[in-house]
């Protein structure tokens, strides 16, 4: 008893679970009101969003002779270019000149593109190095596309970042539009306002800005490519040139995990991986269940080789269709019923060679009920529910009559899109994962 009080109140009232009451930006239920003023030229460039996939690969983007270029953000997974644009933001009473506005998103954004509500970055500081929104650089607006409870993303945060996985802090906004001659200070609606990973970001979970952050994109496990970085900068994608250390170390790991011989495996696979951070990782992505992930699609993930430890560690992203939200990977009830004993997903070359180790097994399980009892209780999730849906119910209303009054709606292809996704209703499908997370916990002659 006295272990699990420790365990509890260590966890409850660690950094990461406090961090994010003590931020002036980042809180459960706190609602910023951003407004943006944008002139009628630059909004008109934001919409020039190009690209895409069909099935002859990536559209190329063109520039037409005489045009001038625009500057655009590519996106790996879907191949979207984003053009930049120069906004005002209005936010506490303080006027942000020049940011750098655009939109974001893989299917997310598909699911919205003929609408004005679609995810937003807001870089405080493209234009100018020095500005910041309190000491945040980047803010990144998640719509809420195809989760009309708008709690997932931040709902799925919250447990990562209780169960002792670094995650982003997560906040709303509620955002307002100035064009001249086309929008006076509109309702574009609620966002998820969710917390960059940059280096503020390590800063505040490894004490460090060194060290290399990567997302990777389309690569489900860790591939070996060869001892050449050149080819792996596609598929591990660094936010900077690594040092020779550095692409070594990923190397080295990513051959570790592909050739080495099972005996030579189990002695270095702690050198090289957090093993602990990483059985959180995967032990909260299988809980919620997160079927959008490293584990299953290859994506919406961050890896961070901590020049501290010389280790490697998994940090989530996109979370908006967590809680059984992508139907791609089962039923609602099969999500509800997914097992436990270890990671979702098919096979994957990390995985089956970690949990081949007796040792890493019971440690995997050890964590999953620790994280069941606590971050993933009932209890805390339909409470933290609860807060947010208080919070946001008059939000929502509001900008339902906005949309309405303006007749923004998606076209029938995005409307199919996003029908696709259907996902659960929130508080009967956390009741029902937690009772059967709760029954697969249940010691086998308990069972009988």
């Amino acid at each position: 008893m006295r272990y699990l009080f420790v365990l509890m109140f260590g966890l409850a009232f660690s950094p990461t679970a406090l961090a994010q009451e003590k931020s002036p930006v980042f809180g459960l239920t706190k609602i910023h009101e951003f407004h943006l003023e944008i002139s009628a030229q630059e909004w008109a460039q934001m919409q020039k969003v190009e690209g895409g996939f069909t099935i002859f690969g990536p559209k190329k983007i063109v520039v037409k002779p005489g045009e001038e270029a625009i500057e655009r953000h590519m996106t790996a997974g879907f191949g979207l270019a984003f053009p930049w644009a120069k906004a005002d933001l209005h936010a506490e009473g303080k006027v942000y000149k020049n940011v750098g506005v655009r939109y974001k998103g893989n299917g997310s954004y598909v699911s919205t593109d003929k609408m004005l509500k679609r995810n937003l970055k807001i870089e405080v500081d493209h234009y100018d190095d020095e500005q910041r929104f309190h000491n945040v650089k980047t803010i990144t607006l998640n719509a809420g596309a195809v989760d009309a409870s708008r709690t997932r993303e931040a709902l799925a945060y919250g447990v990562f970042r209780v169960a002792g996985v670094p995650a982003p802090r997560t906040a709303f906004a509620k955002i307002t539009l100035t064009v001249p001659g086309k929008y006076d200070k509109e309702l574009v609606g609620v966002y998820t306002f969710v917390e960059h990973v940059d280096k503020g970001f390590l800063k505040d979970h490894f004490k460090t800005t060194k060290g290399l952050l990567m997302k990777p994109e389309r690569m489900r496990g860790i591939e070996y490519l060869g001892d050449d970085w050149a080819k792996y900068k596609d598929r591990y994608r660094p936010k900077h040139e690594p040092t020779r250390a550095e692409s070594e170390r990923v190397i080295a790991f990513a051959r570790l995990v592909n050739k080495a011989d099972d005996e030579t495996f189990k002695k270095q696979i702690g050198e090289y991986l957090d093993l602990d951070a990483f059985l959180r990782f995967a032990a909260v992505n299988t809980l919620l269940p997160n079927t959008d992930c490293f584990f299953t699609t290859g994506h919406n993930y961050f890896i961070y080789l901590n020049p501290k430890t010389n280790k490697l560690v998994f940090m989530p992203w996109d979370l908006d269709i967590s809680f059984a939200g992508f139907p791609a990977m089962g039923s609602v009830d099969q999500q509800v019923a997914l097992v436990i004993q270890r990671p979702l997903g098919g096979r994957i070359k990390l995985v089956d060679r970690l949990f081949a180790l007796p040792e890493v097994q019971e440690k995997y399980l050890k964590v999953v009920k620790e994280i069941a009892g606590l971050a993933f209780s009932r209890q805390r999730l339909l409470k933290e529910l609860d807060a947010m849906q208080a919070a946001l119910r008059q939000h929502l209303a509001l900008e339902k009559e906005a949309m309405e009054a303006r007749k923004d709606k998606r076209d029938a292809a995005s409307e199919a899109f996003a029908n696709w996704f259907a996902p659960a209703e929130m508080r009967s499908f956390i009741e029902r994962r937690t009772a059967a997370v709760a029954k697969q916990l249940e010691p086998s002659d308990e069972k009988k």
